[in-house]
Order: structure tokens, then sequence, then C-alpha cells
């Protein structure tokens, strides 16, 4: 005969489990959620949605493993909150070391030290002081981390040479016009300490819309470009590579007639 005692504590701790695991996959998906959505304000938007969309399909899959027979083990959202977060932090600050993306590392170094500070308190009763002052100085250094994390990316935010790079991107890609357009990047890409920066955006954005025949845009950047010293200034390379992406088009447009 079944102990009620002994019943009664087994479904409170399959309920337990059960409210630590949707606590999960609420965190995972939550995040995931606002990483997809801030990524798309980004210079490269596909870095942080792929992430965003991998960090869904596992949560996606935890809380399909709620209704399974056998119950998914309680370390299988840490290993893939440590996993996801220590991997994509690396990636991410490659990424931002690029200037290509500053949303991903945050993103996953929370996954990362939500992961840390659970492993740490699974068994925190039985540690010894000196394991317990090991895992606070752990759990302290990865919270700072994550602090230099949010604030290099979330704060500083996008640097004006992200949107140089990727309205370069979307000039060769022919895509010109609209939000994500090369015009409207280029309009981003302004910087306050780096001028020639700036003197790069308005010598592209001159030879843009002179290509399309709006010539008073046209004029409008060209006045300021000469406030920054003219094209003298500007490196060769650039204007080559603006020069050929526009011709590009130019044999396309006339491929097409």
């Amino acid at each position: 005969m079944v102990n009620p005692a002994a019943r009664l504590e087994w479904i409170e701790y399959q309920n337990q489990r059960a409210r630590d695991m949707w606590g999960w996959i609420a965190f995972l998906g939550g995040t995931a959620a606002l990483l997809l959505w801030m990524s798309r304000a980004q210079p490269f938007p596909e870095i942080g949605s792929r992430w965003a969309w991998l960090m869904l399909t596992f949560a996606g899959v935890l809380a399909m493993s709620t209704n399974s027979p056998r119950l998914t083990t309680a370390e299988t959202p840490i290993f893939i909150a440590g996993g996801m977060g220590a991997l994509g932090v690396i990636i991410g600050a490659i990424h931002d070391r690029r200037n290509q993306d500053v949303v991903l590392a945050p993103f996953a170094g929370m996954w990362f030290v939500a992961a840390t500070i659970a492993i740490l308190t699974e068994g925190w009763d039985d540690y010894t002081t000196t394991e317990q002052w090991f895992g606070f100085f752990l759990a302290t250094t990865v919270i700072l981390l994550e602090l230099f994390l949010f604030w290099k990316g979330l704060v500083i935010g996008v640097q004006g040479r992200s949107w140089s790079q990727a309205a370069l991107r979307q000039l060769d890609r022919g895509l010109i016009d609209g939000e994500r357009g090369a015009i409207s990047m280029f309009e981003k890409s302004w910087s306050v300490d780096e001028s020639w920066l700036d003197a790069m955006s308005h010598s592209a954005l001159i030879r843009i819309h002179e290509f399309q025949g709006n010539h008073v845009e046209a004029d409008k950047h060209r006045n300021l470009l000469e406030r920054l010293g003219g094209e003298e200034g500007i490196e060769a390379a650039w204007l080559g590579k603006i020069d050929g992406c526009l011709a590009r088009l130019v044999r396309h447009d006339s491929e097409e007639e």
C-alpha cells in the first residue's frame, strides 16, 4: 500500500518541477522573442534573428516535453541556457568587434548568468564555506560581465561604421530605397568623434542620389561634404567601391531592358 504522505510529497515534487520547467520556458522564450524584435533594428538583423529563432525552437521543444509521459530532466533547460549563452557571448563579442551586431552578446549573457546561478544554487546548502565563497565570487563575476555586455551593447548602441558596412552591402545587392535600403543606412552612418566617417557617408549619398537623378539631395550632401574638406580626404578605394556598385546596377538595368 502506498503511503499517502509519500504520494503527496511526490505530487508536490512533480508540481514544483513543472513550475520550474515553465519558468525556464517563459524566460528562454521571452528573451528570445525580445532578441528577435530588437534584432530588426540592427544593421545586420540576421545575426541576432538566427539565435533568437534557435532559442525559440528550444523553448518550444521544452514546452512540448511537458506533455510527454517521460519527464524531462530538470537540468535540460539549464544546459540549454548555459550552452547557448556561453557560445552566444563568444560569437556575439566577435560580431560586436566587427561592428556588425551589439544585441546578441547581452542576451546570450542573460542565458549564461541564469544557468550559472541555477547550477550554483542547486546544492548550495551542501557546499562548504569555501565553496560558497567561490560560488559567490563566480556569480558576481558573471553578473558583472553581463552588466558590461549590457552597457556595451544596449547603452552605447550601434556605431556609425556598422551602418556604413550594412549600407555598402545593401548597395551591392541593389537595395537603395526603403527602411532597409542603402540611403536610409548611410543616413544613420554618422559619428561625432570620427568626421572621416561622415565624409564617407556624404560621398556615397552624393553618388547614389545622382544615380537616381535626385540632384537636390545630391547638392545638399555635396555642401555638407565640402564643410568636411571635400573628397580629397576620402580614400579612393571607398569611392571606387561605391562607383563599382552603381556601375553594376546600370549594367543590370541595361540587361533587363
